[in-house]
């Protein structure tokens, strides 16, 4: 008896042909898929959730919404695969973190050069909303490049720790600590102080701009709590991610839409060293590839980890076994956040592009509604007397953009390679017996979750502290009574 053939084995389920009637449709491992819908459409739950549920090896997870790390994270631990989270806000209290020191190997001035850019990269967004134009946004964000990679290496080559550099970047002007040692030591990146001085003391404008993008790119780890969550330590070992990816575990990174506090930089910089850490696997494996592959599924890319390298990466490493998916709400967040030219080299590397509807865009849409193409139908003509009958050929679109614009819920737009379009019915994973017996698990995570919150020092318990030790140190008011 011939065995069936199981597409799961290779690839994620997208859904159901709708438009044209078909099959099941299918994107394999080895290709990168792009989700654009506006929030609430259902990318997360539509694709990126079971595409996450049905990966067969280590998957690396940007992620918003707590409930969305719970609804996956019990069947992403079966068979005692490791699943740790990066939790900088303490949204996630009780489950495995994820800890990582973001100095070690800066030795290597690529390493410090990388994941330099990797943090100022996830500056972008704040920058732009703070009122900089995305050029220039990009502009002081490779500026402050140049600082940060000279810091990271600096206390690499002199056993400091973040807590230097966070001294460092809170006055760079008054510090003399980094130049001198890319100066003096031998093993430093040569010239690399000269880049250091020059980005610090050129232009005043410039120099400030690019001060301010610095300290926002290590912002959120002056507050100690974060800092503490975030940074190995004797009691905190940090997170061997080489052991999670050979194990089929799961890297969790959880940030949160906030205009105050973002976890973007250190997101986008965390992400950028677990994928190198995969590619660094890949290729010494025997096969030259990971098997089974890796997922990075990056939902809300342009808000959690904007990968300045994810262009490239999704040229060269999908044929390493490192699967890419990334959802965005717009294409505008898009081309804002790694410029216009790069958004539109993203697209085009994108195998699969799915599409939600309720996009307000109307260039986006026309855009889409010109890709999808035209299809020339005929129109006849009758005249009356001896005129007769005459045929003409007329292309209209296959989908205008207000019909894009109007795609109704859980359908979508699939446009792959070099296929036709295809309409797609999706199914939600929390529909039906196996969606429940996922909200129950979801449910059950929840509750583990809230009793881990529970134990945690109440706020009015540290203003207490708080204020103890400043009588204690004789740092209050003696005429004022608390």
């Amino acid at each position: 008896m011939r065995a069936r053939f199981d597409p799961a084995q290779i690839g994620w389920r997208i859904g159901r042909a709708h438009e044209p009637r078909a099959g099941q449709l299918w994107c394999p491992w080895d290709r990168t898929a792009g989700v654009i819908g506006p929030q609430g459409s259902g990318k997360t739950l539509d694709l990126l959730t079971p595409a996450l549920l049905g990966a067969p090896g280590a998957a690396l997870v940007t992620l918003t919404k707590v409930d969305d790390l719970l609804l996956t994270i019990t069947d992403r631990s079966a068979g005692g695969r490791p699943c740790v989270v990066l939790d900088p806000f303490g949204l996630a209290a009780g489950l495995p973190e994820l800890v990582w020191d973001p100095v070690t190997g800066c030795v290597d001035p690529m390493v410090a050069e990388r994941r330099a850019k990797a943090f100022t990269a996830g500056t972008v967004k704040g920058s732009i909303q703070a009122g900089h134009g995305d050029s220039a946004a990009r502009f002081y964000a490779a500026e402050a490049g140049k600082v940060l990679q000279a810091y990271f290496h600096a206390a690499a080559l002199t056993g400091r720790t973040l807590d230097d550099v966070l001294r460092w970047v809170a006055q760079p002007l008054a510090t003399v600590e980094p130049e001198e040692t890319l100066r003096d030591h031998p093993h430093a990146a040569p010239f690399w102080h000269g880049l250091l001085h020059g980005a610090l003391h050129g232009d005043d404008r410039t120099a400030g701009n690019t001060i301010t993008t610095v300290q926002q790119a290590l912002g959120l780890f002056f507050q100690a709590d974060i800092r503490h969550r975030c940074t190995p330590s004797a009691s905190r070992p940090a997170t061997d991610i080489t052991d999670v990816i050979r194990r089929g575990g799961t890297l969790y990174l959880l940030g949160r839409e906030d205009p105050y506090a973002s976890a973007s930089p250190l997101m986008t910089a965390l992400a950028e060293h677990i994928l190198d850490t995969a590619l660094a696997l890949a290729n010494a494996s025997p096969w030259g590839r990971l098997c089974p592959p890796l997922l990075a599924s990056l939902d809300e890319l342009p808000s959690t980890a904007p990968l300045p390298t994810l262009r490239t990466r999704m040229a060269n490493e999908r044929a390493l076994g490192i699967s890419f998916i990334y959802a965005a709400q717009t294409w505008r967040q898009l081309a804002a956040i790694f410029g216009e030219q790069e958004a539109k080299a993203l697209f085009g590397l994108t195998n699969v592009l799915v599409l939600f509807g309720g996009s307000k865009d109307v260039a986006f849409n026309q855009e889409i509604s010109e890709l999808v193409g035209t299809v020339r139908v005929a129109r006849t003509t009758w005249q009356t007397g001896r005129g007769g009958r005459s045929i003409t050929g007329e292309d209209i679109a296959i989908l205008r953009a207000d019909e894009i614009r109007q795609l109704p819920e859980r359908q979508a737009l699939v446009i792959a390679e070099n296929s036709k379009p295809i309409l797609a019915r999706l199914t939600r994973c929390i529909d039906g017996k196996p969606g429940r017996a996922l909200l129950a698990r979801q449910s059950a995570a929840r509750a583990r979750l809230a009793e881990a919150r529970g134990r945690q020092i109440p706020a009015d318990a540290r203003t207490a502290a708080a204020i103890a030790a400043a009588q204690h140190h004789g740092l209050t008011d003696p005429g004022r009574t608390p």
